[in-house]
């Protein structure tokens, strides 16, 4: 019995050593200006935060970023990037998610901006990317000219009014190097950080 109790012990140890991570999936579709027109466009994105309490601290701490590009006329491309979570806008009220994305053809940088106390207009801001597609190599337009020069050209939409699409979504959320105890908590990390004083109302049983 003591020899469990050590062994149970320094297993407890270690797992409280791993840093707590959550992942999830997220689709959106749209159009996007590449080689002087607009067409069809979709991604499907894996977003990795590999360190729920780094990013709880600091929301300039990046998540990665890996999935697929689906543009008219283009063979689907595998993408990898970033995607910054929540990070303060500059010089604005609000806070923003900064995409940052490529394929071997194209690069992509856009936003989402979420003003603060949006209330429940939170769900429109944060299912809506403006961005801008790229030939890669091409340097990349800044927060400042998407932000206030609306220099974007591309925008991208998650369904939230498409109940498969919501279902997806919300059944993609997993969590990483998290003991079963503490999964209601790195989730429940993630939705307060988001939704703010929503998250009571809309996700009580995580709060």
């Amino acid at each position: 019995m003591k020899r469990f109790l050590i062994l149970l012990w320094a297993l407890m140890l270690c797992t409280a050593a791993q840093a707590r991570g959550l992942q999830f999936a997220e689709t959106m579709s749209g159009y996007a200006y590449v080689d002087g027109e607009f067409r069809n466009a979709s991604v499907s994105l894996k977003v990795v935060i590999h360190d729920i309490d780094a990013w709880r601290r600091n929301l300039d701490t990046p998540a990665s970023v890996t999935g697929t590009l689906v543009v008219d006329r283009l063979p689907v491309q595998p993408i990898s990037g970033t995607l910054t979570i929540l990070a303060p806008a500059p010089g604005d009220d609000g806070r923003l998610l900064t995409y940052r994305f490529n394929s071997a053809m194209l690069q992509f940088n856009g936003l989402k901006h979420v003003r603060d106390n949006a209330g429940t207009e939170v769900f429109d801001a944060m299912t809506t990317l403006r961005g801008v597609f790229q030939p890669v190599g091409q340097p990349a337009p800044g927060v400042q000219d998407l932000l206030y020069k609306s220099l974007w050209s591309s925008e991208l939409h998650f369904a939230w009014w498409d109940p498969v699409v919501v279902w997806n979504f919300a059944a993609s959320f997993d969590t990483i190097a998290t003991p079963w105890y503490q999964v209601l908590e790195v989730q429940g990390i993630f939705v307060k950080t988001v939704f703010g004083a929503l998250a009571h109302t809309l996700f009580p049983w995580l709060m």
